[in-house]
């Protein structure tokens, strides 16, 4: 297959998956804080409501590993996102056309098992159109539309829920997915290297990878995704318990704070992206992970003093910092580390699986630290788990950037003296 140079793909083909990756976040903000309103204004029992968010996130969880191995074994990357717009686009219209218990399980499970294709196709097409050594560049820029499409929608989603109808979400779901259609379309096959998009080392056989028992000896990736794990499990509990504590004191969240909270990260990621995708090439990958850690850490210990509910928004802009680190880093960390061995998207199938399972993990166990220690206990155990995630980030994994860095915390103290 034709390919352009390293790092110089036809801006057409850029902008496409600039928009694909814009769009795609749109779609999948349905599924988010929407289907539980929705499904409880229709009469739906809170139990049901459980069951069926667990359906889609079982499937989500499940379909990570067998996701990412199908991208890196399918060179037709554009055909293997349309199929998966296809199956979250049909699930949209079963949740506002259809919306009983079965119709609506079988909806999450079709949006569910497109949770591991989606997001390593997108970044295998990033590798594949400008080559590993752009590849920070390229992430920063998915990261960038990703997060004011997840914000932009967000808020669009809301008002049209509330004031035109309760379905409103999930048609422009739907049609959002025929937006991200024909931003694939943009998308020039020819700019696509099938084996730089699943990191092959032997361009004339890109089907050829390391075999599976070969990659499992990868340490080094193993550490990265271990840390990846505990990250989630103090992470993806923190603002359900932030919402939940201030129902509890006050009774209600403001609608508008609880937007507050959602967007801001969004909002933040966004400004952020870019810089963190410059910084990852001058200073390496683990200060910028190790910072996105610290600050999960700090905004959990912050959230455990600070009791004003406006007060905590802030606190939000260390979330935002967070989820940008993580989203450009751990996609460029793995790609360092499976550089060669064909098995870049079954990497990061297994990073997915390892989110997933944090995250259900952190949910299931903040009611239970609630429940035996309090809200300031639980932000505090939380922060604690958040350090361990650090901790083993700074001792086991070293730095994963090829040819290594100069970087040092010193370096970073006279940066911020001279950017100030």
């Amino acid at each position: 297959m034709a390919t352009a140079p390293d790092g110089q793909p036809s801006r057409r083909s850029q902008r496409g998956l600039d928009w694909l990756s814009f769009f795609i976040a749109d779609a999948q903000t349905a599924f988010g804080p929407f289907i539980a309103v929705y499904l409880a204004s229709m009469g739906w029992a809170p139990r049901e409501v459980g069951l069926v968010l667990a359906i889609g996130g079982i499937a989500s969880i499940a379909s990570q590993t067998p996701g990412g191995a199908l991208v890196d074994a399918v060179p037709a990357k554009r055909a293997l996102i349309g199929s998966a717009l296809a199956l979250v686009a049909a699930g949209a219209l079963i949740l506002a056309l259809w919306p009983r218990f079965w119709p609506v399980a079988a909806a999450e499970l079709l949006h569910g098992s497109t949770g591991g294709v989606v997001k390593p196709a997108l970044a295998a097409l990033g590798l594949g159109l400008v080559g590993h050594g752009a590849l920070s560049g390229r992430l920063g820029r998915n990261q960038l539309f990703n997060s004011l499409g997840n914000g932009a929608t967000a808020g669009l989603m809301g008002v049209l829920g509330n004031f035109v109808s309760i379905r409103a979400p999930f048609f422009i779901a739907a049609a959002l997915c025929v937006l991200a259609g024909l931003a694939l379309t943009l998308i020039r096959a020819k700019d696509i290297d099938y084996a730089e998009a699943r990191s092959a080392a032997d361009r004339n056989n890109p089907r050829k990878g390391h075999r599976l028992r070969e990659a499992a000896r990868n340490r080094h990736l193993h550490v990265l995704i271990g840390c990846l794990f505990v990250f989630q499990l103090a992470n993806a509990s923190l603002v359900p318990l932030v919402s939940g504590r201030l129902a509890y004191d006050h009774r209600l969240a403001p609608v508008l704070f609880t937007s507050a909270i959602v967007l801001i990260p969004q909002i933040v990621a966004a400004a952020t992206a870019m810089w963190i995708a410059r910084r990852a090439e001058d200073w390496g990958r683990k200060p910028l992970l190790l910072i996105g850690l610290a600050a999960l850490s700090i905004r959990a210990v912050l959230f455990a003093v600070v009791a004003g509910s406006w007060v905590l928004l802030p606190l939000q802009v260390l979330d935002g910092l967070s989820a940008g680190l993580i989203g450009v880093l751990i996609p460029l960390a793995i790609a360092d580390l499976t550089r060669g061995t064909g098995r870049y998207n079954l990497a990061q199938g297994y990073a997915g699986t390892a989110v997933g399972i944090g995250a259900a993990l952190s949910l299931a166990g903040s009611g239970f630290l609630v429940e035996h220690g309090g809200y300031a206990a639980s932000f505090l155990a939380l922060a604690a788990i958040g350090l361990l995630g650090f901790a083993l980030l700074y001792k086991l994994l070293p730095e994963t950037k090829p040819g290594g860095t100069n970087f040092t915390w010193a370096r970073l103290l006279h940066y911020r003296k001279a950017s100030a």
